[in-house]
């Protein structure tokens, strides 16, 4: 069988990628820009596809790769922006569509499109990675919050939508794995106020995975892989 996971040139998708062909899987990834892990991937068999999700015919062109693999059978939707909103209020509806197009409108497509190839298999699933903010949405990161939060609700309405044929869940994640501008300061502050107090790493969202996709009984769950710091933000 075959997954499709998006963003997978970096951290998280990467991730994903190496342990879906550790398990067998053949897979596809979608990348927006050139990383050294690309071939690493590459090496471990993974087909790789340029496509910014920004642009809706990049899509459209990912969705005619897609169309030859009549063994897909789960996609993962981990591509993701993200940064604080600007401080020029003209910049501030060009991120808001950034996130708009990379979080709901590429997913959107990519279920719309693939839902037949995927409804062809049994137990086929669709995973959405959301995040544990989406319930407690901070100003300064609004646009992305609000993103985020649309694709949890898409989510849903494609769970309702596909079944029975088809799963469609999310994962919202919590502090799983630091970005490398983070300082000491900000780790511990956020660390301090999450009970496990203990970053998670990618190994947490990869179990959650493995169970959303095997668990044959579950649909429109949202399940939170954040060593319980949505106890402390919601």
């Amino acid at each position: 069988m075959r997954a499709l996971v998006t963003g997978c040139g970096r951290r998280l998708g990467f991730y994903l990628c190496q342990q879906l062909v550790a398990d067998g899987w053949q897979v596809t990834g979608s990348y927006r820009s050139e990383r050294p892990e690309l071939a690493q991937l590459q090496a471990l068999g993974v087909e790789l596809v340029q496509a910014d999700f920004c642009d809706a015919e990049a899509v459209d062109r990912l969705i005619q790769r897609l169309a030859v693999h009549q063994d897909l059978a789960l996609v993962i939707h981990n591509a993701s922006a993200f940064e604080p909103m600007s401080a020029d209020p003209h910049q501030q509806l060009a991120q808001f569509e950034q996130f708009y197009r990379v979080h709901m409108a590429a997913p959107f497509q990519l279920n719309q499109a693939l839902s037949p190839q995927l409804a062809a298999h049994d137990n086929a699933s669709i995973i959405h990675l959301t995040d544990i903010y989406i319930h407690a949405p901070a100003p300064q990161f609004a646009s992305y919050v609000a993103s985020k939060a649309g694709a949890h609700a898409l989510a849903m309405s494609f769970a309702r939508e596909l079944a029975p044929h088809i799963r469609v869940n999310t994962i919202e994640p919590g502090p799983i794995l630091f970005l490398d501008e983070h300082s000491a300061q900000w780790r511990q502050h956020v660390l301090a106020k999450t009970p496990l107090a203990r970053e998670g790493g990618l190994e947490p969202i990869w179990q959650a995975v493995q169970l959303l996709m095997t668990n044959h009984y579950m649909t429109g769950a949202s399940i939170r892989v954040d060593g319980g710091r949505a106890l402390a933000v919601i």
